[in-house]
C-alpha cells in the first residue's frame, strides 16, 4: 500500500514534536498531561450569576495603571494555581479613548518570562509600546506607553502575553483581559457586557494540566469552556430591552461557532470594525482572538442557552506514518440567558452603523517573504 504524501501541516508536526516533548512542563505552576481526565467546576458554581471584570476608565486623556501577572487565581470556581492579572482571570477591563496615553507597569510575578500585547489595537509595534519581542523576566517589572492615535476606531479589543514560547501556556492559564475603545453611535442598550471566552484543563485538585506533545502541534483545547472565567454563567435580561455584549475568542486554538437559540444574534461588529448596519439572525464563527459584538434583544421570557458547535480545524494529514489527527473543536454550553418579564417589543435596530470605508488608494511598493524547511540537527524546521 502506497502511503500518502505528508502535507505541510503533517511535516510541522513531525518535526516539532522532538521539540515540544522537550518544553512541556514549562512551568512548575502546572500539573500533569492533557490526555488526562479534565477536572470538574466547584460544586454549585456552574450556572451562577454572570460576573464582569472591574473596569479600570480613563481620565482626563490618561489611564495608568499596574498589573501584576502572577498565579493565584480563581477560574471555574476553583481557588488555584491558575494566572491572573491583578488576582483574577480575566484581568481588570481597561476603557480609553482616542487621543488617549495607557500607561502599564506590568509586574512579573511569574516564573517565566512574559510581556504584553494589545491584541488589534492601532499603535506603535516599537520601544515600550507594543512591542512583542520585548521580555520581562520574573521578578521584574517594565513601563509600557501606548499612545492611542486621536483618528483610532472604536471597538472591542483585548490583551494578553505575547513572548514567543510561552504565550499559549500563559493564555491557556488564564492571563487575558478585555481592552475597549470608546466612541462611535449612542446604542438603546441596557446592558454593556463583556463576555471573554477561554478554555483550560483542571486535573482533580484545580491545577492547569501542561499540554501534551501532540496538543501542543495540534492547538490545544480545554476541557472546560468558560465564559470571564464562570463554568456556564447565567446572564440575566428583561423583556423589551438590549443588551450588547462584547465576545472575545480568548481561547488559545478553539474556534467558537455561536449560537443562541430561541434569540437572535445581532451582530453590529466584528474585530474592531462597524457592520454597515446590523446583520442576524445566524451563527457567528469566531476564531481565537476574534471578536464581535452583537445586540441581544429578548421579547419574551425563558431560558436560552449561549451554545458553541463542533468546528473541524483540519487533520495533522500525516497519512499512513502517524494516521493522522483531526482536529475538532467541541461543542459546549457557555451560558444561559436568563429572561423575565412580560411579552414586550424592544426599540428598533439602527439602520445604519459607522462602518469604514476601505481604503482604495493605488499600491506604491509590494515586498515578498519566503518561508522554507529544511533539515537540520534537531530535525525538520523553518530557515
Amino acid at each position: 500500500m502506497t502511503p500518502r504524501p505528508i502535507s505541510r501541516r503533517g511535516a510541522l508536526v513531525l518535526g516539532g514534536l522532538g521539540a515540544a516533548s522537550l518544553v512541556a512542563g514549562t512551568t512548575g505552576l502546572l500539573a500533569q498531561n492533557a490526555s488526562t481526565p479534565g477536572g470538574l467546576p466547584a460544586a454549585g458554581t456552574t450556572g451562577e450569576d454572570l460576573l464582569e471584570p472591574p473596569v479600570l476608565d480613563s481620565r482626563e486623556g490618561r489611564l495608568a495603571i499596574v498589573l501584576t501577572a502572577a498565579p493565584g487565581a480563581r477560574l471555574a470556581g476553583r481557588d488555584n494555581a491558575a494566572l491572573g492579572y491583578n488576582g483574577t482571570s480575566p484581568g481588570p477591563t481597561l476603557r480609553v479613548r482616542p487621543g488617549d496615553d495607557l500607561a502599564v507597569r506590568l509586574t512579573n510575578r511569574l516564573d517565566q518570562p512574559t510581556n504584553l500585547h494589545t491584541h488589534d489595537l492601532q499603535v506603535s509595534p516599537q520601544g515600550n509600546s507594543d512591542n512583542p519581542f520585548l521580555r520581562i523576566d520574573p521578578g521584574t517589572s517594565f513601563d509600557y506607553l501606548y499612545r492611542i492615535p486621536p483618528d483610532h476606531p472604536a471597538g472591542t479589543f483585548w490583551y494578553h502575553p505575547h513572548h514567543h514560547g510561552t504565550v499559549a501556556d500563559q493564555l491557556f492559564g488564564g492571563l487575558a483581559g478585555a481592552l475597549l475603545v470608546d466612541r462611535g453611535p449612542e446604542l438603546p442598550v441596557a446592558a454593556d457586557r463583556v463576555l471573554l471566552i477561554t478554555d483550560t484543563t483542571l486535573d482533580a485538585d484545580g491545577r492547569i494540566v501542561v499540554a501534551g506533545p501532540m496538543d501542543r502541534m495540534m492547538g490545544r483545547q480545554g476541557r472546560l469552556v468558560l465564559v470571564n472565567g464562570q463554568h456556564q454563567p447565567t446572564i440575566a435580561a428583561s423583556t423589551g430591552t438590549v443588551q450588547r455584549w462584547r465576545i472575545i475568542n480568548g481561547c488559545t486554538s478553539r474556534v467558537l461557532p455561536l449560537r443562541l437559540p430561541g434569540q437572535q444574534l445581532t451582530q453590529i461588529m466584528l474585530d474592531a470594525a462597524f457592520l454597515p448596519g446590523p446583520a442576524g439572525p445566524g451563527r457567528i464563527v469566531l476564531a481565537p482572538g476574534n471578536r464581535a459584538d452583537i445586540l441581544i434583544r429578548p421579547d419574551r421570557a425563558g431560558r436560552f442557552e449561549l451554545l458553541t458547535d463542533a468546528y473541524d480545524r483540519g487533520s495533522t494529514g500525516t497519512g499512513g506514518m502517524m494516521g493522522g489527527r483531526d482536529a475538532t473543536s467541541e461543542p459546549a454550553t457557555l451560558a444561559t440567558l436568563s429572561v423575565d418579564g412580560p411579552p414586550r417589543q424592544p426599540p428598533p435596530l439602527p439602520a445604519s452603523l459607522p462602518a469604514r470605508t476601505p481604503n482604495t488608494d493605488p499600491v506604491t511598493a509590494r515586498r515578498e517573504i519566503t518561508f522554507a524547511m529544511g533539515m537540520g540537527g534537531s530535525g525538520m524546521g523553518f530557515t
